[in-house]
Parts: structure tokens; C-alpha cells; sequence
């Protein structure tokens, strides 16, 4: 039975980054005389999408939630300054930021990155983690319980792809939260036990 719930969500891990890498959105830049703009065509997920346009202070200029189902978005930029600007989308399971720069009535994207997040499935009293680790850094995973306090931790390495299953059937009643650390960034889930 663990064989088979473990191969069971090893197959489900990799169908969901298939289709997160069919997802993969479309820039396109529009910088014809004055008009300075930006065409963000991409698929939403169930989840949806989360579009946010932001300065160099890291204030949010635009923000929109995408809802399920393929979009284009197109983005004015014309009444903006010249200067650095970071678009995201980010759709649950993958976050996909780009460097705009601005000068004069040029646009140009200067730096694209993607960044995997853990996928958190959640049933009555489980929690299982998978998480696509593709340069094998170090990690850290942790889960605390209501009050701050450490009730789980491991650290991997060298593991391309990390699975965790979290059973919280004889926990006290709660909010928990688990953490993954990797590579300098943190991801977090909460789950409620009643």
C-alpha cells in the first residue's frame, strides 16, 4: 500500500510539472514610437494566475488575479518612467518573474527567471509535498504547530526530487505550518486540524 501511494504521487508530481511546463507564458514587447507596452500571453491553472507589475522599490504598480483558462494581458507602460521594473506571474506551482528596463521609448526585458515551488496536496489529515529540487541543493523542511513550535524537521540533499507525506491524524487541533527552505528562498503551507 505505501508502494503504491508513493508511486501514486510520484506520477501525480510529474503530470502536474508537465502541465506547469505547457503553461510556460509568452512575453512580448510593443515599443512602436510612444507607445511603450508589454503582452503577457500565458495559461491560468485551476488556482489561477497572479499578475503584478512593480517599481525598483518593490511597490506594486498592477495587480490582477488571472482566472482559469489561457489569457493575454496587455500591459501600458507608456505613462511609467524610465527605469527598472519586475513583472511576475505567478500561478501556484511556478512563479515566473521578468527585469524590464525602460529608457527612452525603449522596452527591453533584460532578465527572465522561473522559479518551481513545492506542490502541497492536501486531504483530510495528510499533507504530502513534492518538490522538483533540478540543481539538488540543500534543503530544509520544518513544520510548526499553532504556537511557533518545531514538530517536524529534515534537511535533504542531493535529492532531485524531495516527497513528503505529512499524517496529522493524532495531532492536536490546530494550524499548522510547513516550511521549505531551498536555495535561499522559503515556501510555506498552512493546514488546519480539527
Amino acid at each position: 500500500m505505501k508502494n503504491l501511494v508513493k508511486f501514486t504521487t510520484v506520477v501525480a508530481f510529474m503530470l502536474a510539472t508537465v502541465a506547469g511546463m505547457a503553461r510556460e507564458p509568452k512575453l512580448n514587447l510593443l515599443s512602436a514610437g510612444k507607445a511603450k507596452s508589454v503582452v503577457l500571453t500565458m495559461d491560468a491553472s485551476v488556482n489561477g494566475v497572479q499578475v503584478k507589475l512593480m517599481d525598483s522599490d518593490l511597490n506594486v504598480i498592477y495587480s490582477e488575479k488571472m482566472s482559469e483558462g489561457q489569457f493575454s494581458k496587455k500591459l501600458n507602460l507608456k505613462d511609467l518612467t524610465d527605469g527598472v521594473y519586475f513583472l511576475s506571474a505567478d500561478n501556484n506551482m511556478t512563479e515566473y518573474s521578468y527585469t524590464i528596463v525602460l529608457d527612452n521609448n525603449d522596452v527591453r526585458i533584460v532578465e527572465s527567471d522561473e522559479d518551481i515551488k513545492p506542490f502541497f496536496r492536501k486531504t483530510d489529515n495528510m499533507i504530502f509535498m513534492n518538490y522538483l529540487n533540478l540543481d539538488k541543493s540543500k534543503l530544509s523542511i520544518k513544520v510548526y504547530d499553532t504556537e511557533s513550535r518545531t514538530v517536524f524537521t529534515q534537511e535533504v540533499a542531493d535529492e532531485m526530487i524531495v516527497e513528503k507525506a505529512f499524517n496529522f491524524t493524532d495531532a492536536f487541533p490546530g494550524t499548522y505550518t510547513v516550511t521549505v527552505k531551498s536555495a535561499g528562498k522559503t515556501y510555506t503551507e498552512e493546514f488546519v486540524v480539527n
